[in-house]
């Protein structure tokens, strides 16, 4: 393992164990029995170190390095997305509702926008199984209704969904009598 993945895990086990907005360079290099200095060599600052940090805990999550992400329907697409996200519980808990907080007012865009690019990397995976899916009626998508809108609707409704901790099935019927 290079000193950058040692790094990324010392940092990530610190999430775990007291919280992502607790991490910092001073702890982290600590932890890795290395000089503080070597990290600002991977990581400018603390907020390069969180966000990559915050990174790699999704890809754990959602487990995007390893994961075969050729769905059978786009339902099993969805059932992945609330597995992947009830599973990670017991591993990272409270990662969706504290990750946020981890950052300063002043650094919330840059948090923000790395939070959009990979929710969007997840809407992207929910586009690519709705269109490889071969179950889906012919006439569901027009003008007004395309893929993209479908897949933002969706997703809308799923962050509603978990927020509420309701249950996800009767967002899969909903799928299911919109576009089967």
């Amino acid at each position: 393992m290079n000193l950058y993945d040692e790094i990324l895990k010392t940092s990530k086990k610190l999430a775990l164990e007291k919280g992502l907005e607790n991490i910092n360079i001073r702890l982290v290099a600590k932890e890795c029995n290395i000089a503080i200095g070597s990290i600002y060599n991977y990581f400018p600052s603390k907020l390069d170190l969180v966000i990559a940090t915050t990174k790699s805990i999704w890809q754990d999550i959602f487990n995007l390095e390893h994961n075969n992400l050729d769905f059978k329907s786009f339902i099993d697409c969805i059932k992945w997305f609330f597995d992947a996200i009830y599973n990670s519980a017991k591993t990272y808990p409270n990662f969706f509702s504290s990750h946020s907080l981890s950052f300063s007012p002043s650094q919330k865009n840059k948090g923000a926008n790395t939070m959009d690019n990979f929710l969007n990397h997840i809407k992207n995976i929910f586009l690519i199984a709705l269109k490889n899916d071969k179950n889906i009626r012919a006439n569901v998508f027009n003008d007004v209704l395309t893929p993209n809108i479908f897949i933002d609707y969706i997703f809308s409704l799923i962050m509603t969904s978990l927020t509420q901790s309701q249950s996800y099935n009767a967002l899969l019927k909903f799928i299911e009598n919109s576009v089967y």
